[in-house]
């Protein structure tokens, strides 16, 4: 039992929730539908952490598999909402699926043994996307992007969590970053931005 990972898994998860309850409860429904994957996903995998490191060992396959789908089908939905959020645009049910389909093909391609080396490149590249949404965003004079900007910085942060070694374990500073992360994507869904 890691004591420190239950707790920082822990806000991790009751982020998640927070911020889908808090800022995505007045949006179009295929809109916070892809909002709501994104978030629960990962809430999902970080309380399946918490199980995991409370004692229970046994689910170490399923809370990695869980972090595979929260790095794909959670990556996926949420650099279309992210797109949709910054352009003001409502999701058609064909986008939405679209994006469903193809953040699942993207999960089970992932757990295949011979695509699983690519596992960390999906997250890193839907880093770059959103940066690169919200930079032009801001160059439109869109305030919303600068939320997204530090969002996807911190995500990005959060992938280097070794680098932090000497002042916090990887993990928790993970499930940490993770957590500001995700109240800053709340922050930009806010009617004003900020």
């Amino acid at each position: 039992m890691i004591f420190s990972h239950i707790l920082s898994g822990s806000i991790l998860a009751g982020a998640g929730v927070g911020v889908f309850w808090h800022f995505f409860g007045r949006i179009s429904l295929f809109n916070r539908l892809l909002w709501g994957f994104f978030l629960l996903t990962t809430s999902l995998a970080a309380l399946i952490g918490v199980i995991h490191y409370a004692g229970n060992q046994s689910l170490e396959p399923l809370h990695r598999s869980m972090i595979v789908l929260s790095d794909s089908l959670g990556v996926v939905c949420v650099v279309t909402a992210v797109y949709a959020l910054l352009n003001q645009r409502t999701l058609s049910l064909l986008t939405f699926v679209a994006t469903v389909l193809f953040g699942l093909f993207l999960f089970i391609s992932l757990l295949l043994p011979d695509v699983r080396v690519f596992t960390p490149v999906v997250p890193s590249l839907g880093i770059l996307v959103l940066m690169l949404l919200a930079v032009f965003s801001l160059l439109q004079r869109n305030k919303r992007g600068l939320w997204v900007v530090l969002a996807a910085m911190l995500m990005g942060l959060a992938t280097k969590a070794d680098a932090f070694n000497a002042f916090i374990h990887p993990t928790d500073f993970y499930h940490y970053a993770n957590a500001v992360s995700l109240w800053f994507f709340g922050k930009a869904a806010q009617p004003r931005g900020f």
